[in-house]
């Protein structure tokens, strides 16, 4: 599954259907459809999930590495750089679901 930009695809379906109509004149929708079907083939992704979680796990690495560093030199402050380093990790099973339950 993959994530694309609606206006762009409808912007491109109504193309498909004006151009259609002016050079045939009739009412081929099988013609139609395999336009339609390729304009949605041809849309760009507009979301990267991969890319996404990559992000996110690097700045999940480096949230671990501070976390590491708060606990050594000041124990309070440990809490506040695990709850940063939790909400990473939620926020990549988030992306990683695509939305699913």
């Amino acid at each position: 599954m993959r994530l694309i930009d609606a206006d762009r695809l409808k912007a491109a379906i109504h193309t498909d259907f004006s151009e259609h109509f002016t050079l045939y004149h009739d009412t081929d929708q099988t013609a139609l459809f395999d336009m339609v079907m390729d304009d949605i083939d041809e849309m760009p992704t507009a979301f990267d999930k991969e890319k996404v979680i990559k992000e996110l796990r690097e700045e999940l690495n480096l949230s671990d590495a501070e976390k590491e560093r708060c606990a050594r030199e000041n124990p309070l402050q440990f809490d506040s750089a695990k709850g940063y380093a939790n909400g990473i990790a939620n926020a990549i099973e988030i992306v990683e679901k695509g939305g699913i339950e």
